[in-house]
Order: structure tokens, then C-alpha cells, then sequence
């Protein structure tokens, strides 16, 4: 009895003197982890909630990929500012379908990704498989053009906590320019500024919503890079006009591929994003591909693709798999307008497709 006795004295002394001199500091603590985990700008933790969706209708704040003034065009309210920027892309809060969408193998079951392929028979081929990809993605939400520039705080983020670019070596301060950051702007040369490329130029589409806004084909860029790019198809180079510090290439094709013409090439590290970023708008928007005249259509339903893109996109995305970034960042896009790229999550769709 007396050692019980004196071992509840012990206990309650202890107690009296965390209560004391550590508690509020313990609290203090739970407070600051809670606040953290909810301060980023955009959590990745489950797709936004809207009433918009793709067939909802918004004004389009610019007319061309490449336009200089009208990237100045956007209203600020629409851009954070840099100070709010995550300070790298890992201090983002994850979900279990982000890991899900990291960690998952190229043959992932179609229960993988939150459910979100459970419809989905991946066992189809060819025209039947894309169709039914298109019935799945083609519901999403349109969020306007200028609201690109604030999905990018959460997209295309490096580990450094700088906007990733593929089409140079730069890599960019968040935010406009009077917020400290290095969105275009007015450009002059390579490394001035970023912008807004179209994988898929504007003018396939005349501006047209949701394809002008759709941020699965359209990435964070060198301005002056995107304006040389134009609104030519990517391709093989044979003689390039120009080249960028980071290896991305203009000039004449080469006609071995099937096509002749300018093409811009991605550098090699790159090839495999713009060419899941082709699979997946060929598929999203299916059903408007065949009114739509670009040299990397075929202007039908299926296969979509002209046979020269076709063959050379395919080769591309086997040569450059799926990477940690793709996966990073088609979770974020997810996010932000609700609909998946099923080509970084499945790649091996693009071969039951395309061959």
C-alpha cells in the first residue's frame, strides 16, 4: 500500500509540473502543425469543388500561344502572389490517391487513382478503349484561362520551388512581375519571362473553351520560345533555325518521319510529356478532332492522329516513360479541374491504342 501510495504521489507531481511548464508549448506546437498542413494555396489532398463544368461557357483572354501583350492581359486577382507560393513542391499536403498516383506500376488495376478508372475495361483496344477514355475524361471543369497562372503554383513546381520549364534551361519566379515573379510580360530573348503554351495552338480551336483552358496541354514556358514555336506541330528536326538552351529545336522536319514542314522538337528528357499531352487531348476532345485541322490530325474520331504523329509520338513516350514529375503534376491538374491524363497513370493505354 505504501509503495502504491507513493508511486500516485510521483505521478500526480509529475503531472502538476508538465501542466505547468510545458503545456502551453505542447499546445503551441499542435497549433502550429495544424496551421501548416493547410496553408499552401491549392491542397492536392481532392479535386476542387464547381459548379462549372466543360460546357460551361468563359471568355478567352487571348487569341494566340505566343502573344506577348495579351499575357499582361490577366486580372491580378486571379495570380497569388509569390509569397505564396509553397516553398518547394514536396511541402504539398498528399492524399492517399496522390501516392496512389507516384507509387503506383504502369499496370496499375483500374481501381487504382481514388477509383477514378473503375469503369474503365483496360482489357479494350484501338477505337474502343480511347472512346471509352474520352466518355471518362471528357466531364471536367473549366476554370478560364486566366486562372492557368494560378494552377502553376501547384503544377509545374520544381524541387526548388521554381516553375519548371520545357521548353529552356530557366527556371521561373512565381507570380508577376510587380509581385517579384517572372511572368510575361513583354519578351525580347530567351530566359526574359514564361507563359502560357498550347500544346495544341489556339487557333486549332479559334480560343474555343475547354481547350484554351485546359491545363493538361498547356505547361509553363520561355516566352520567347513559345513565340519562335508558333503554331507549328512538334516533330523531328532535320535542320534547325533555332535552338534553345535547353536542346528544344525549330526548324525544317525531317521527311523520313512522313511529314515536311517546321516542326519544333522537345528535348530528349521532354519528348514523352508533349507526347502523353498529344494522346490525351486527342482523346479528350474526340469528338471535335475530326472539324479541327492541324498537321498532327487525322480528322476522325480514331485514331485521331495523323499516321506520321502517330508512329513518332508513340516511339517518343516509350522512349522518355512516365516520370515522378508527370505523376506530381497530373494529380495537381486533377485538382484543379477534376479530369486525369489516363496516359501518365496507364501508359500502357497508349500502346492498346496506338500500337
Amino acid at each position: 500500500m505504501k509503495q502504491k501510495a507513493f508511486l500516485s504521489l510521483a505521478l500526480l507531481s509529475l503531472s502538476l509540473s508538465l501542466s505547468s511548464c510545458g503545456g502551453s508549448s505542447i499546445s503551441s506546437l499542435s497549433s502550429s502543425l495544424s496551421y501548416s498542413e493547410s496553408s499552401s494555396p491549392i491542397s492536392i489532398s481532392s479535386p476542387i469543388s464547381s459548379s462549372s463544368s466543360s460546357s460551361s461557357s468563359f471568355a478567352s483572354t487571348n487569341s494566340s500561344d505566343s502573344s506577348s501583350s495579351s499575357e499582361t492581359s490577366s486580372s491580378s486577382s486571379e495570380t497569388p502572389s509569390s509569397s505564396s507560393l509553397p516553398a518547394s513542391s514536396s511541402s504539398l499536403p498528399s492524399s492517399s490517391s496522390s501516392s496512389s498516383a507516384t507509387s503506383s506500376s504502369p499496370n496499375s488495376s483500374s481501381t487504382s487513382f481514388g477509383g477514378y478508372y473503375d469503369g474503365i475495361d483496360f482489357s479494350l483496344t484501338e477505337a474502343a478503349l480511347k472512346t471509352a477514355l474520352f466518355h471518362l475524361i471528357s466531364p471536367h471543369t473549366s476554370r478560364g484561362y486566366s486562372a492557368l497562372w494560378t494552377a502553376y503554383a501547384t503544377t509545374d513546381i520544381d524541387a526548388d520551388g521554381k516553375i519548371w520549364d520545357m521548353y529552356s534551361k530557366y527556371r521561373w519566379t512565381y507570380g508577376k512581375s510587380d509581385a517579384g515573379g517572372d511572368q510575361c510580360g513583354s519578351y525580347s530573348v530567351e530566359g526574359d519571362c514564361y507563359n502560357r503554351e498550347h500544346t495544341i495552338p489556339q487557333s486549332v480551336f479559334n480560343d474555343a473553351t475547354p481547350m484554351v483552358c485546359d491545363v493538361h496541354h498547356i505547361f509553363p514556358t520561355d516566352g520567347k520560345v513559345n513565340g519562335i514555336r508558333s503554331d507549328y506541330p512538334h516533330g523531328k528536326v532535320d535542320k534547325a533555325t533555332y535552338t534553345s538552351t535547353n536542346g528544344t529545336l525549330i526548324g525544317s522536319s525531317d521527311t523520313t518521319t512522313g511529314y515536311s514542314g517546321t516542326v519544333c522538337e522537345l528535348a530528349d528528357e521532354y519528348k514523352g510529356d508533349f507526347a502523353r499531352a498529344y494522346f490525351y487531348f486527342v482523346t479528350c476532345y474526340e469528338d471535335k478532332i475530326p472539324s479541327y485541322s492541324f498537321p498532327s490530325f487525322s480528322k476522325n474520331t480514331y485514331p485521331s492522329l495523323a499516321s506520321w504523329a502517330q508512329k513518332l509520338y508513340v516511339q517518343w513516350a516509350k522512349d522518355d516513360p512516365v516520370s515522378e514529375k508527370e505523376t506530381k503534376r497530373n494529380q495537381a491538374a486533377y485538382v484543379f479541374q477534376n479530369n486525369r491524363n489516363p496516359f501518365v497513370d496507364h501508359p500502357e493505354a497508349i500502346t492498346a491504342i496506338w500500337g
